[in-house]
């Protein structure tokens, strides 16, 4: 079953069709941010439990928009419950932003956090997020030199969903960072203190996210409203 389930899904949302609103997996509903996405990557995998995993990843198009891109990971069938281990992201230290959560009285655990990550190739070279940038420059996409992006963890026993949404900084002005490394970027927690402007703007990504984080519970639950994606 957990193999047709993927399959389904995945013939569902196939690469280069345009989604808005949520896309539905299993029974929760994963909330998208405001205007059209395109499927720039889709995979499956399985999780170090053999649970079947989807993972998505969706781009904007338009070269100069506020968010770039949003990745999904999400198990394509309810488990038997034997519950999921832990974000690392939920419990590192040099995040720009960590919102840490509580577990919640239905058992559900969720966090959300800010953090940056540079628009470079990384690890394997066929997972996700190196899909998802050849995708954009296939597509003459202009990325920007670092992503600061805000990221949603939310799980209980059976589901588990991880949702990360790429910001733009030069969309909105920013200059790109004089040094790109991760460590020593200007978008580092250590350094982002010394422009008052990235103050500025990280604590409208925290507004944001703490609204965007109570739709990613919402549809966790299947509890989005109104409950119709919409495909293009």
């Amino acid at each position: 079953m957990g193999c047709q389930t993927t399959s389904e899904t995945l013939k569902k949302y196939p690469v280069g069709t345009n989604h808005s609103g949520f896309i539905a997996v299993s029974k929760k509903q994963i909330p998208l941010p405001s205007g059209e996405w395109e499927i720039f990557a889709a995979r499956s995998s399985l999780s170090s439990q053999n649970t079947p995993m989807l993972s998505f990843a969706f781009g904007n198009r338009d070269r100069n928009a506020p968010i770039m891109a949003v990745t999904v990971y999400t198990n394509a069938e309810v488990t038997l419950g034997t519950g999921w281990t832990n974000l690392k992201a939920c419990n590192r230290s040099n995040m720009i932003h960590l919102d840490r959560g509580e577990t919640d009285s239905g058992g559900n655990k969720g966090c959300w956090f800010i953090n940056h990550k540079r628009t470079t190739r990384s690890g394997n070279k066929g997972n996700l997020f190196n899909e998802m940038i050849e995708r954009a420059k296939a597509l003459e996409i202009r990325l920007p030199v670092t992503f600061v992006y805000s990221g949603f963890r939310i799980s209980d026993t059976h589901d588990v969903l991880t949702v990360r949404v790429y910001f733009n900084p030069e969309a909105e002005g920013f200059d790109a960072p004089r040094q790109s490394a991760w460590a020593t970027n200007d978008w580092h927690i250590d350094r982002i203190y010394l422009d008052r402007k990235k103050d500025v703007y990280v604590e409208k990504m925290k507004t944001w996210a703490a609204a965007f984080f109570s739709k990613v519970e919402a549809g966790f639950n299947g509890k989005l409203v109104p409950a119709r994606p919409a495909a293009k």
